[in-house]
């Protein structure tokens, strides 16, 4: 493996400079941020998680709270394990609070209809993220491993009084190539379930 002069590797080379990116937004001119961090998250596989996260945290600093939020959304709906969805899902969390305190303290006295509004919709916004957990984290599940039959069973009951939600899911599971007929069988049966208590 190659190294520097200091004795790192190319991959800790990479990782520093992300973190340096990430976190002088305003002293970068001459780097394409956008670039760098997508070929670090397609080149370091270990590192995916704190990428997307430093990638996200590059917009913050740099005051462009959408972009940011873009970048936390691309994320969470490409990452492949577990331990990157968690990593992402809790710093988007941790981003949202922040800013809705920070609102929240700097609030006129008393507050206006604006400002009252405005809050109204980062709390709408933080629970609406924190509501989409589990469906993310089943998605994460399905990506890893799109022959689960449980994960799919899953995902159809977090769709629970939403049948036709639910028929579009068990539509697509019964397209997978299952390792045995019986998990081709189990989701067919739990498919006629459902249509069967929703007549």
């Amino acid at each position: 493996m190659p190294v520097s002069d200091k004795g790192k590797t190319v991959h800790q080379l990479w990782a520093e400079l992300c973190e340096l990116i990430s976190k002088n937004p305003k002293k970068v001119y001459s780097l394409d941020v956008n670039v760098i961090m997508r070929q670090g998250i397609q080149k370091y596989s270990d590192q995916v998680g704190v990428l997307w996260c430093s990638f996200a945290e590059y917009y913050i600093r740099a005051g462009q709270f959408e972009r940011a939020r873009d970048i936390y959304e691309e994320a969470m709906i490409s990452v492949k394990t577990v331990r990157d969805f968690t990593q992402i899902f809790d710093a988007y969390a941790a981003f949202e609070e922040r800013n809705t305190a920070a609102r929240m303290d700097n609030l006129s006295e008393p507050p206006d209809e604006e400002d009252e509004l405005e809050l109204e919709w980062l709390f709408a916004r933080f629970e609406h993220l924190m509501a989409r957990r589990p469906l993310l984290l089943n998605s994460v599940l399905l990506r890893q491993n799109p022959h689960n039959v449980h994960e799919w069973l899953n995902r159809v009951a977090l769709y629970e009084g939403q049948p036709e939600k639910a028929r579009s899911i068990f539509e697509k599971a019964t397209q997978i190539a299952y390792a045995k007929v019986d998990e081709l069988a189990m989701v067919w049966c739990e498919y006629a379930e459902m249509e069967l208590r929703h007549k």
